[in-house]
């Protein structure tokens, strides 16, 4: 079957989900394949759509990751603070939009979806509760949960249900402004909110339970992921449990501390980092956790390789 123009711009709609960057493209295309089958294979192993659309695939020849994640303290406080001002930022003008990039939670829309915003807290719980019971771990109701990256309480509110304390803490003020409107109107006595603008602050808090955070190291640097990996794996309790997930894979990736702090910080959308498995492992194994289970999910979208873990404490 010969190949026409609108067998090419299909293909970059259908398999790169995009339009033809010109009509030159097209042309090129239509000459330089003569069926069908022959465009498909192009499109298919293309590096475009092996970057940005063949995650799901999961080839086993991928190439391995340079990733740095051990940096000098005042690195990681600079990569930190880089952080907090992007989120501050955001909490200021879009505190919703940017915990789920949705646009009916945007500023403009959220006064008719916030029912559905906080809502959709529940299933991540569930989930967590979830994963728990299928390992066999019994989630403590009398116990401290923390969360890290709590934003304005989209899941917090559903943590409180299952937990005597939970410690909510973010690095964006004006959202945690928000998170107390919330549990001012819940009625909920059972949330601490907690200001986690410097590194200090995480060896300051208690021993816990349990801690959970989703949707959140990925917008962090990588030294900073694994930061806050170590001290909350370090404080959980004999037996307590850790819920996260954080991006373990993206083709091409990879992450020079040096050349980061070099460049001077764009404020615009967050930023998404990797952190990957054989260091991740090697992170759990030294804090003295075992790993229960990992399950690959799709809060990163296309282009990576997202993980759902749940790890428990050593006796």
């Amino acid at each position: 079957m010969v190949v026409s123009e609108s067998d090419v711009i299909a293909a970059f709609r259908l398999i790169l989900g995009r339009e033809p960057e010109s009509a030159e493209a097209v042309r090129a295309l239509i000459e330089s394949h003569a069926t069908i089958a022959e465009l498909r294979a192009r499109f298919l192993n293309s590096e475009e759509f092996k970057i940005h659309h063949a995650a799901s695939l999961k080839p086993l020849g991928w190439g391995r990751l340079d990733v740095d994640i051990d940096v000098p303290e005042p690195i990681l406080q600079d990569m930190l603070a880089r952080v907090e001002r992007l989120f501050k930022q955001l909490g200021d003008t879009e505190p919703h939009w940017s915990v789920l990039t949705d646009e009916k939670f945007k500023a403009a829309n959220i006064g008719e979806h916030e029912d559905e915003f906080f809502g959709s807290g529940f299933g991540d719980v569930e989930n967590f509760r979830a994963t728990a019971e299928r390992c066999g771990v019994s989630l403590k109701p009398d116990g401290i949960c923390f969360e890290l990256g709590c934003g304005v309480g989209r899941v917090t509110l559903w943590l409180a249900k299952h937990f005597a304390k939970v410690i909510a803490a973010d690095l964006s003020a004006p959202h945690l402004e928000i998170l107390r409107r919330k549990i001012e109107q819940s009625k909920l006595s059972n949330i601490e909110p907690l200001l986690l603008n410097t590194i200090s602050k995480l060896d300051q808090l208690p021993a816990f339970d349990a801690f959970f955070t989703i949707i959140v190291l990925q917008h962090n640097p990588p030294p900073v992921m694994a930061y806050f990996l170590r001290k909350m794996l370090g404080k959980l309790k004999v037996d307590g449990v850790g819920y996260f997930q954080l991006p373990t894979y993206r083709p091409g990736y990879s992450f020079n501390a040096a050349a980061y702090v070099a460049k001077p910080q764009v404020i615009g959308d967050p930023e998404m980092h990797v952190i990957p498995q054989h260091q991740l492992y090697q992170l759990i194994e030294t804090a003295g956790c075992r790993l229960l289970e990992v399950r690959e999910d799709d809060s990163t979208g296309p282009g990576f390789i997202s993980s759902r873990v749940l790890v428990q404490k050593r006796s």
